[in-house]
């Protein structure tokens, strides 16, 4: 019969205490249970091992030649048992992450400096999010998603590191900019017929809610601004003049960082969501997999601003 680790253990302390009681206690097990114990070790290195004499346990030769190997054997059983050490600096590896392209620039983009200090080894490939999302998380095609969703599915996990909503854009240097920057509270109406640039673009999931205002088909021109792209990053450097636009806030706080836009308000019935990281769970207890998601969603919280700055419009 084979050797266990607390045999080992059991040889050890036996060796050092030169005791059965003492062992008996230390481990702790009864006094008969460290007898049979004794006598497995015994028939296992057919040597009596250790010998009663004047009140102690006196290990023989072969005890004396077998200790050091017994502590060696003890040291690496317990770094087999034990969890292996992790080193984020020694992952190597490519991370699929879907999303839409404001996620990227919204998301992904300001903690980029940081993931590269941290993980030099870890390398991010960004999908476009697809109608079959929740099967490209399960088969692997993508390992984590970053989606706006009041959906929860069983095998899946969420997480939200933000609040966002929808915000009316235009240029710095238009009227409404000028108008804001003295202090007038704007209306929506008025920002709605300037709106000549809008986003289209279809659900990730034929069961999604849908929190985010998205148009899937253009037909009635009446109906619509005078261009519908399906890019987030590209309409608002469509804008001329006093045209505006309607995108997600942290995008828009992002853009007006970068670019000559500036943020005008918000409707006071817009819509509040959370942008969520989404994985499958059989990934959860992936070390270099949880250690990423625990990075992203920590920096990212940091990163992003309060809606409650957003000025709300007038009706």
């Amino acid at each position: 019969m084979a050797l266990s680790n607390n045999d080992l253990k059991f040889f050890k302390i036996l060796f050092e205490t030169q005791s059965l009681s003492q062992t008996a206690e230390r481990i702790p097990i009864s006094l008969s249970k460290a007898s049979r114990v004794l006598s497995h070790l015994r028939l296992h290195f057919h040597d009596r091992l250790f010998i009663r004499a004047d009140q102690r346990m006196c290990p023989t030769m072969r005890a004396r030649e077998l200790y050091p190997e017994v502590l060696e054997a003890i040291k690496v059983m317990s770094r087999l048992e034990s969890p292996s050490e992790f080193h984020v600096e020694r992952i190597h590896r490519v991370f699929s992450i879907g999303g839409l392209d404001n996620s990227l620039l919204t998301y992904i983009r300001p903690v980029l400096a940081e993931l590269k200090a941290r993980a030099p080894g870890i390398r991010l490939n960004f999908h476009s999010l697809t109608p079959n999302l929740y099967a490209d998380l399960q088969q692997g095609r993508i390992d984590m998603a970053i989606y706006a969703t009041s959906e929860s599915y069983p095998g899946f996990s969420k997480l939200p590191f933000c609040e966002d909503t929808y915000v009316f854009v235009a240029k710095k240097s238009s009227t409404f900019a000028q108008r804001m920057a003295k202090g007038e509270i704007l209306s929506e109406a008025e920002l709605c017929r300037h709106q000549q640039v809008q986003i289209t673009l279809p659900k990730a999931s034929s069961d999604d809610s849908g929190l985010v205002p998205f148009i899937d088909h253009v037909q009635n021109p009446d109906d619509v601004p005078l261009v519908c792209a399906p890019y987030f990053v590209t309409v608002p450097l469509l804008l001329d003049g006093d045209e505006t636009t309607y995108i997600p806030f942290q995008m828009a706080h992002v853009l007006s960082q970068m670019t000559d836009l500036t943020i005008l308000g918000r409707r006071k019935s817009g819509i509040v969501y959370a942008p969520s990281l989404i994985w499958a769970e059989h990934a959860t207890q992936d070390l270099a997999h949880q250690w990423l998601r625990s990075f992203l969603i920590d920096r990212i919280q940091k990163h992003m601003p309060s809606i409650d700055k957003v000025p709300v419009l007038k009706r």
